[in-house]
Order: structure tokens, then C-alpha cells, then sequence
């Protein structure tokens, strides 16, 4: 499973740099959906087959308040950095904005919550408005962003906020799943769901990926161990084809949106087994926690190797990527090493004290850090839409 949310990041990478490198390995769009499948898998598993938030619900918001912030936070403030001392543009965008609209972004760049709704706002006659959409915009409000490609923790948030009141309960989980998958079919048939950013970014509707992806946990993970106790080299079968699936689904020709469906139902099935081989192996544990980082790093690589290399994107594109892959690779060790390892020792103890006074025992999770990326902006490069 680390190995893929890495390649899952990459996509986002790839998909951020334009041109030919967006049609390798699944693209952005689908790399977020399925790192929403994801998500749903691994916050199952920590609340309902641990015993690590029984009744502290308040330490699991702190634990993934310690998992996303820190690192997010220092990407933000790098970047801020890197506005000011190429010219502040940035800061001169911010005056052209009503104070409504200059409060949104401040507040939703400190605190990612929002960063998502402000995809369906605009600018209209100089005041802040709900467009439906971020193109229908006198500014496009998405430049205030500091880590444009963020607006999906704002996704993963919400989920967060209400996984501990619904994945305990096999019939909230199946009713919030039907409902969301019926909003969707309704905005789908009206038309408004066929654009962004109704697509990928409402919550209500994308909570059904999130769901899909506890049901794998809770359905299938206890089969697939019994199967795998018989069938030994089960893991490894299972996450190779979901690997080689990464690598061959632009090759696949059928319908697009019959094909991102596909490969969302063929990764909800074989999760567990990807779960199991992560068990087994701690190098995919380490590649994965690469995937977060690279994720929240790779906007300000990007902005670095543009403005060092610009000949070289124009000209050398496939070096210019393999320069900004192998620096989002190294940032990401740094980062994780200079950040996100110290965290990781306080998160490790709030989860200890979260299994309780009783004396138990904490049941291990594969791979300290559980949270996969979020992702991506829209197809394309980075420096147009989110």
C-alpha cells in the first residue's frame, strides 16, 4: 500500500507539470478519488479494528491535527517566503480583492478548512460570491493559495470530522454511502455534476469513496487474512495488480469515466491485500510515507525548478519532470525527517494514552504514518486552474 500512495502522488506530480507527462500512471483526478478510497480503508481501520479511540474522539481530531499540519504549515510558510522574495506578486493579487474575499483565503490558508468551498465561490461586481464555480471568477481566487493543491485536505478534514459518528455503525455507514451515491446520480442527470468542480471537490459526494473504502476494510480485510494464511504470496499478487493497473490504465480503451469507476471497484477490492503486504514488508512502509510530503511539497519544487530551469521546461520537458520528481523525493525525506519524524513520536504517544487506562495493549497498524496524500488540481498544469 506505501508503494502505491507514492505512485498515487506522482500522478498528482505529473499531472501538475502539463502537457504529455498528465496522461502517465492514473492522472490527477483519479489519484485523488482513489486516495479518498484509501483514506476511508485506513481511518476504518484505526477507529473500528484498534482500540486506540474508544471514547477519545477528541485524541484522534489531535492525532490527525499532528498529521497534516506540520508539514503543511512548513510548505506554506516556505512558499510564502519564496512569493516575497521573487517580486510579491502574490501579496499584489491580494489587493485587487474585496476584504470578504482576502479573509476567506488568510483564514483558509492557516486552517486548510475551506480551501475546498473556495473552489465553488468568485468574484462577481467586486464581492465575494458562491458561483458554483472557480472559473466563474472576475480574479481567480484559487492564486491566493499558498499550496493550491491543499483544497483536498479540506475533503479529507470533513471526512474526519464526522468518520468516529458513522464507521462504527454498519447502518449509517450504508445509509451516508446510499445518499451520497444518489446525490451524485442526481447532480450527474441535472448536468451540474459533469463540471468541475462538482466532479471531484463536494464532499457530499465524494464521501461515497470514502465509504467504499471503509466497507473494503470492514467487509473484505478479515477474508482476505483468512485467505492469506492458505495462499501465502496472496499480498504480493494483489498489490502487483494493482501496480501494474497504475502503470496501464491511460492504455486501457474504453469510456473514461467507465474506466476511473473500474479502477476505483478494483482498488476497494484489493486494498486489504495491499494492507497485508505493507504488514510484511517495511521498505513499501517507508516508500509510503514519502506520499504526504511529496504531495504538500511538490507546488513549491515546481515553482523552484521553473524559476531556476524555465528554458529547460520549455525545451527538455521529460528531464525538467525527472528533475522535479527526484527533488519532491529528496524534499520529502528532509521534510519527514527534519518534521514529521518528531511528530510522529508525539502522535505515537497520544495514540498509546488513547488505548486507555485499562492496561491494554495498542493494536500495531502497518506503517506509522497512515495518512495518504490528498492531491491533486485539475488536469493540467499547475500554474492554470486548481
Amino acid at each position: 500500500m506505501g508503494f502505491l500512495r507514492t505512485l498515487l502522488a506522482l500522478s498528482v506530480v505529473l499531472d501538475h507539470l502539463g502537457g504529455g507527462n498528465a496522461d502517465h500512471l492514473v492522472g490527477g483526478r483519479l489519484a485523488v478519488q482513489l486516495f479518498y478510497v484509501i483514506s476511508g480503508f485506513l481511518i476504518s481501520y484505526v477507529l473500528t479494528a484498534t482500540d486506540r479511540y474508544q471514547g477519545a474522539t477528541g485524541k484522534f481530531y489531535a492525532n490527525r491535527f499532528l498529521r497534516l499540519f506540520p508539514i503543511y504549515l512548513a510548505v506554506a510558510s516556505m512558499t510564502l517566503l519564496a512569493h516575497a522574495l521573487s517580486g510579491g506578486a502574490f501579496f499584489r493579487f491580494y489587493d485587487a480583492l474585496p476584504f470578504s474575499a482576502e479573509l476567506f483565503l488568510v483564514l483558509s490558508n492557516i486552517f486548510i478548512m475551506g480551501q475546498d468551498w473556495l473552489m465553488f465561490f468568485g468574484i462577481e461586481h467586486s464581492q465575494l460570491a458562491f458561483t458554483g464555480s472557480f472559473a466563474r471568477s472576475e480574479v481567480p481566487l484559487y492564486q491566493g493559495l499558498l499550496v493550491p493543491q491543499a483544497w483536498t485536505l479540506g475533503v479529507e478534514m470533513s471526512f474526519y470530522l464526522v468518520a468516529p459518528f458513522v464507521l462504527g455503525s454498519p447502518r449509517r455507514l450504508l445509509t451516508l454511502l446510499v445518499m451520497s451515491l444518489a446525490l451524485r446520480g442526481v447532480l450527474i442527470a441535472s448536468g451540474i455534476g459533469q463540471s468541475d468542480p462538482w466532479t471531484y471537490r463536494f464532499f457530499p459526494t465524494e464521501l461515497a469513496l470514502f465509504l467504499i473504502g471503509s466497507l473494503s476494510h470492514q467487509v473484505l480485510l478479515p477474508r482476505y487474512k483468512a485467505w492469506a494464511r492458505k495462499a501465502k504470496l496472496l499480498p504480493e499478487a494483489g498489490t502487483a495488480l494493482l501496480f501494474g493497473y497504475c502503470l496501464l490504465h491511460f492504455s486501457i480503451g474504453i469510456n473514461p469515466t467507465v474506466r476511473d469507476g473500474l479502477a476505483v471497484l478494483l482498488f476497494a477490492a484489493l486494498l486489504p491485500l495491499a494492507f497485508l503486504f505493507q504488514s510484511r514488508h517495511r521498505l513499501d512502509r517507508a516508500i509510503g510515507e514519502l506520499s504526504y510530503p511529496i504531495y504538500i511539497c511538490h507546488s513549491l519544487v515546481i515553482m523552484f525548478f521553473s524559476w531556476l530551469l524555465d528554458e529547460l521546461s520549455l525545451h527538455q520537458p521529460m528531464l525538467f519532470a525527472a528533475l522535479v520528481i527526484t527533488g519532491c523525493i529528496g524534499f520529502s525525506a528532509l521534510l519527514n525527517g527534519l518534521i514529521a519524524d518528531p511528530v510522529e513520536r508525539l502522535r505515537s504517544r497520544l495514540r498509546t494514552d488513547a488505548d486507555g487506562a485499562d492496561g491494554s495493549s495498542p493494536v500495531p497498524v502497518a506503517g506509522a504514518r497512515l495518512r495518504p496524500p490528498a492531491a491533486a488540481q485539475p488536469l493540467g498544469s499547475i500554474r492554470r486552474v486548481p
